[in-house]
């Protein structure tokens, strides 16, 4: 039998991460099912050892540089679930995502990844975007504007540098509507 796919994107701040906390506890609590989290080892924003939102809730995670890190505990598990998925990639992942979702699905898992839709300059997150035309599921999520509270759909960077891959939070994004986006 073939898995289950759901993807969970959109801009900075919209939860996505609460979403798939959500998800992890209701699994684990309310269906008794083997859950694996994993996290790029690169964000270590909040914690290296766990996926934690912005509002503090966190769940235990196996932070990843390389996916054999944790192939064993995902043919073990019956759910896994990928925090900010579009960081996995080169060079603070050394395999392809994709493939390793792939080869999930044909085991007959059900994978729950998160991860920003697109950047902030617009342009979209291949490994998102990607998976989100594999999903079963896609769920897109916006956040509140800060110049307006209209719903927003676009992360904007404060800062000036023009790094597609930054780490931060408040500190160096927003979520902004299209209006104030640009």
């Amino acid at each position: 039998m073939y898995g289950r796919l759901t993807v969970i994107c959109g801009p900075m701040f919209a939860s996505k991460t609460t979403e798939i906390l959500k998800r992890i506890l209701w699994a684990r609590n309310g269906e008794s099912k083997a859950v694996l989290v994993v996290k790029p080892a690169f964000d270590d924003r909040y914690s290296t050892t766990r996926i934690v939102s912005h509002d503090g809730l966190s769940v235990e995670a196996k932070a990843i540089t390389k996916w054999e890190e944790v192939s064993t505990l995902a043919h073990d598990a019956e759910m896994i679930c990928i925090d900010e998925v579009q960081f996995l990639t080169q060079p603070y992942f050394s395999d392809d995502i994709i493939e390793c979702v792939r080869q999930l699905l044909r085991e007959g898992k059900e994978v729950v990844v998160t991860g920003l839709d697109m950047d902030w300059q617009g342009e979209p997150f291949k490994t998102t975007a990607t998976l989100g035309a594999m999903a079963d599921t896609m769920i897109k999520l916006t956040a509140n504007c800060t110049q307006c509270g209209q719903p927003a759909t676009k992360t904007f960077k404060k800062s000036q540098n023009s790094e597609q891959i930054e780490l931060g939070a408040t500190d160096l994004y927003e979520a902004r509507c299209n209006q104030h986006w640009s």
